[in-house]
């Protein structure tokens, strides 16, 4: 029986690709190596699902190798190589560690590692064995258009988080006659090098050697390879496969990079494991899918829990904001020329629900979230789109993006390897216009929710609110604020008419006063900073020629609100800079402690309402929530009634 030891490839007469090339093909991605290695292992596990099994089992096994095994961990790293004794000597260093540490990868309810396991075999179905084990960007044989990794050049993120760049495969598949095989391989990335005459790549694999190539071992021998090692195994006749990275990278992500930045102890790892996993992983977790993930996390042989919907109130509201756009119920954003519809968006207000894990972090989400989860058909994150804040610092909003299922395949080709991005420049022709309209209206989307500004909020105490704009109004007001004011009589409900300004043949009769605005522009509004509705507005506000609106600046909030007492009742006057002819309309909600719209206000309480506005010029009042100006550039106070105890939610919009 052939003894297994190292096989290292020689370059041929033909050329071939070094291990530093290799490693290379990610690029220099922006992700710790272990949020990549989370990213990349679940995408290649997901897209190896059987159609049969509801659920794949995802598992993270972060361990140091224990005395019982360590015996077998020395041989596999001491065995000589076939041809030259260089490989052997590079990894020798392993087989004298005490208690060398492993990263175990496990997937279950998927297809395994199948194919022929020479990559010049003819053309067959299944590839998955030369895709990972032997070739290099070899996506023959994937999946389509929802295919998220397919053993492309993902896997150099597995070697990447090895010091040793060094990878154990032990995978279960069924072969053409149904029957169940295993196999069993090492392979090692290294520095290319010489012997004697002979150039070898630094690529090297742990089997069985033959003349120009390796085989892995076979069935019984290859499962009795795995528990000799302590790699976790299979139950009865279940298929999957078990990455195990060799020795792997824990330096602390949260800290700069260098050659001093101290490593995670396993626990710490651990936990930072569970929260990407968490973070990047968690729409095809949820479990009212018909397929989803189970994640699985341990330290050391300890359970590590993993955040959750139920665990997590930032993740809950983006789960929320998923299944309305899934469901059908979200907004579509469209491109204008051509028309396309780009996919479906939803989102749901945040208060209070502040993010703190290090993997969120990693991925630019901190504090309250002010994100949109950008999806397309694998439904695994692509990244966190940020937008604007909110007004209030507790306050945010988690959104959803899902690519329509036509454009899927465009927009999986402006992905970089490291599928953390849409990119534009990678296309041509209507796919970048495509993309990088998608990348415009996500902007308007976070404008509108985030009021980009256009919203404050006013926290009104308990104590008797005249007293209160008395005695603070000087510290309230914003610069010329006096505290305190009478309302003049004269008011005129409905139309201002500053400057020339009338309601002209196509705009609103005077009088008209539109409804109260929920937080985020209900009915197509566009709140301060943000755009009219999808395929409306272009940079700057405007539609063009024969749509209405151009180039009009949206209007902005100076200083912070103030109290005033007017008429012996309490307050609250936001400044308003209009920049130019505009209709625009003022909304005032109270928050509940959820951070959105109180539904229903308690008995004997009258909730906030606009009162109207005020021109400084003069003092005359416009009752209602809708103000007109055709005039040049100028302020206005937008007056809203106090409501003690509570918070209270302000929203200017510029409506078209």
């Amino acid at each position: 029986m052939t003894e297994p030891g190292w096989y290292a490839q020689p370059f041929r007469a033909d050329g071939g690709i070094t291990a530093r090339g290799l490693l290379s093909q990610l690029g220099s991605p922006g992700l710790s190596p272990l949020t990549l290695l989370v990213r990349e292992a679940a995408q290649n596990s997901w897209d190896a699902r059987l159609p049969d099994q509801a659920v794949v089992r995802f598992r993270l096994d972060l361990a140091t190798v224990g005395a019982g095994h360590g015996a077998a961990w020395r041989r596999l790293f001491s065995t000589g190589s076939s041809g030259n004794a260089r490989p052997g000597a590079m990894l020798r260093p392993l087989s004298l560690a005490k208690s060398p540490r492993y990263l175990a990868i496990s997937d279950r309810g998927t297809m395994g590692l199948a194919g022929p396991t020479r990559s010049d075999a003819g053309k067959t179905a299944r590839r998955e064995w030369a895709r990972f084990v032997l070739n290099s960007g070899d996506r023959d044989g994937g999946t389509g258009s929802s295919s998220g990794g397919t053993f492309g050049y993902g896997k150099s993120a597995l070697f990447r988080m090895s010091k040793v760049g060094c990878v154990l495969a032990h995978t279960r598949f069924r072969d053409d006659d149904g029957r169940v095989r295993s196999r069993f391989i090492g392979v090692a990335i290294r520095e290319s090098f010489w012997d004697g005459e002979t150039r070898y790549t630094g690529r090297h694999w742990w089997g069985l050697p033959e003349s120009e190539h390796c085989e892995p071992l076979l069935d019984a021998r290859a499962d009795a390879a795995a528990h000799e090692l302590g790699i976790p195994g299979f139950a009865g006749e279940e298929t999957g496969t078990t990455l195990v990275v060799v020795d792997p990278d824990l330096t602390d992500p949260t800290l700069p990079d260098s050659d001093t930045t101290p490593e995670l102890s396993v626990a710490e790892a651990g936990s930072y494991l569970a929260d990407a996993a968490a973070w990047n992983l968690w729409p095809i977790t949820l479990t009212d899918r018909d397929r989803r993930m189970s994640v699985t996390v341990t330290a050391n042989g300890a359970d590590v829990p993993v955040p959750d919907e139920g665990s997590d109130a930032a993740l809950a509201f983006f789960a929320g904001a998923y299944r309305e756009v899934v469901g059908g119920t979200g907004q579509v954003l469209s491109c204008g020329r051509p028309h396309k519809d780009l996919g479906h968006f939803a989102h749901a207000y945040t208060y209070g629900a502040l993010v703190t894990s290090p993997a969120a972090r990693e991925l630019g989400v901190e504090g309250a979230p002010r994100h949109v989860c950008l999806l397309r058909g694998p439904e695994l994150v692509v990244r966190y789109h940020p937008g604007p804040e909110r007004s209030n610092p507790d306050a945010g909003y988690a959104a959803v993006f899902k690519v329509s299922g036509d454009l899927d395949e465009t927009f999986a080709r402006a992905e970089p390897p490291t599928h953390d991005a849409w990119e534009y420049q990678q296309l041509q022709g209507r796919e970048a216009t495509f993309v990088r309209t998608a990348g415009r209206r996500l902007k308007e989307q976070c404008d509108r929710l985030s009021g980009a500004q256009a919203r404050r909020a006013v926290k009104v105490g308990t104590y008797a609110l005249g007293s209160v704009a008395q005695r603070l109004g000087h510290l309230l007001a914003g610069p010329g604020g006096t505290g305190a004011a009478v309302l003049l009589s004269g008011a005129h409900p409905g139309t201002a008419r500053t400057g020339g300004n009338t309601a002209g043949p196509s705009g609103p009769p005077a009088g008209a006063t539109g409804p109260g605005v929920a937080a985020g522009g209900a009915g197509g509004a566009a709140p301060v900073g943000g755009t009219a509705p999808v395929g409306g507005t272009g940079p700057g506000g405007g539609t063009g020629p024969g749509g209405g609106r151009s180039g009009v600046r949206r209007p902005s909030l100076v200083a912070g609100p103030r109290f005033e007492v007017i008429d012996g009742r309490p307050y609250v006057v936001q400044r308003v800079r209009i920049h130019g002819p505009d209709r625009v309309e003022g909304a005032v909600r109270v928050l509940t402690g959820d951070g959105v719209s109180e539904g229903t206000s308690p008995t004997g309480v009258t909730p906030p309402e606009v009162h109207g506005w005020r021109l400084p010029s003069d003092g005359s009042v416009v009752a209602g929530e809708v103000f007109y100006h055709a005039g040049d550039a100028t302020e206005v106070d937008l007056i809203v009634t106090a409501v003690a105890d509570a918070l209270v939610d302000i929203n200017v919009v510029g409506r078209a």
